[in-house]
């Protein structure tokens, strides 16, 4: 009896121990460069991944669209072909509606709020219908900056200020409607085209974070800085949902605990990369204008447009849990 109570100890043993042994290798995936929030979040987590799990985690970092488009990333991670991405909301939300909230014009007044939102228990429910939708969830939740409004050819203060201008956008209806709103029709344009429609006077103006100009060298091209505030950029770092559900859990909590630090230092340094942005866009001579009125006509008619949006990202209820919970942030 006492042989057989030890041989059942050590097949227990036996049986359990390569669940908590495991050895995984992880794939994560960039369309964009070492320099920006996803190459910074990428390789935080390689570092912080390897090291807590003492090289049982091993992470191949692929940026600079080695893996194609932020899209096909998505798209990868969704059907289980590569393991780990960080893409702009847009980019998820055609795969998982209930991200499009982000999107919506106005939705932020500063970081804290977006960080407030996303770091909240509204996060597991997010997580839990991006798995329903596209067999995925989110381990981290980077932020960017917000995206200011450039021209070339006058100041913009107000939305009638547009008047005359050529914007150019992303292929992203909510932008496209919030600039019909304040009373022109933008153009849609590929990123890769934008430098060059700006030097050949093709479009007037575009809008993205102030770390863009910079980086891009918009500050050539450019001449006025319009200091709105109608977009937070916004990704999420999404995992394939059922290859993170058969992780061994000590594995699982160690994914879960390397994305939050690196989720936290790409913030942080998206925020400082913010304010040396804008520093060296006036050091280049580019003038900022504040916005009349505290933005207010701004706000107004670019929130028109959520009532348009509301189908196409899930519906208004989980946005009208959002709203809830933000105003009772911003009263606390």
């Amino acid at each position: 009896m006492k042989k057989l109570t030890t041989l059942a100890v050590v097949l227990l043993f036996a049986a359990l121990q390569p669940a908590y042994a495991q050895e995984v290798k992880i794939k994560f995936a960039s369309a964009n460069p070492d320099d920006s929030y996803h190459g910074v979040f990428g390789h935080a987590f390689k570092k912080h991944a390897e090291e807590l799990s003492g090289g049982r985690i091993q992470v191949d970092v692929f940026l600079g669209g080695q893996l194609g488009s932020e899209q096909d990333n998505v798209n990868q991670v969704s059907s289980g072909i590569l393991n780990m991405t960080s893409a702009a909301v847009n980019n998820v939300t055609p795969f998982a509606p209930i991200v499009g909230f982000c999107s919506l014009p106005y939705m932020w007044n500063n970081f804290g709020e977006a960080w407030a939102v996303l770091d909240s228990p509204l996060r597991d429910r997010l997580n839990d219908t991006m798995a329903e939708q596209a067999n995925m969830r989110a381990v981290a939740w980077l932020t960017g900056g917000f995206r200011v409004l450039t021209n070339s050819k006058k100041p913009v203060r107000t939305p009638a200020d547009l008047q005359g201008l050529r914007i150019r956008v992303p292929k992203n209806e909510i932008m496209i409607a919030a600039y019909k709103a304040w009373g022109i029709d933008p153009v849609p344009m590929a990123w890769t085209e934008v430098f060059n429609a700006l030097q050949q006077k093709v479009v007037d103006g575009q809008d993205n974070p102030y770390a863009a100009i910079p980086a891009v060298r918009f500050d050539e091209v450019q001449d006025y800085i319009t200091n709105i505030h109608y977009l937070l950029w916004i990704g999420p770092v999404v995992v394939n949902d059922a290859w993170y559900a058969g992780l061994a859990p000590d594995i699982r909590e160690i994914v879960d605990e390397a994305a939050k630090l690196a989720q936290d230092e790409e913030r942080q340094w998206a925020i400082a990369r913010e304010g040396t942005a804008a520093l060296q866009s006036v050091e280049a001579g580019l003038e900022i204008m504040v916005p009349a009125d505290d933005e207010r006509e701004w706000i107004e008619k670019a929130r028109s447009v959520w009532p348009m949006f509301y189908d196409k990202i899930g519906g208004k209820a989980f946005v009208d849990e959002v709203v809830a919970f933000l105003e009772d942030h911003r009263k606390n």
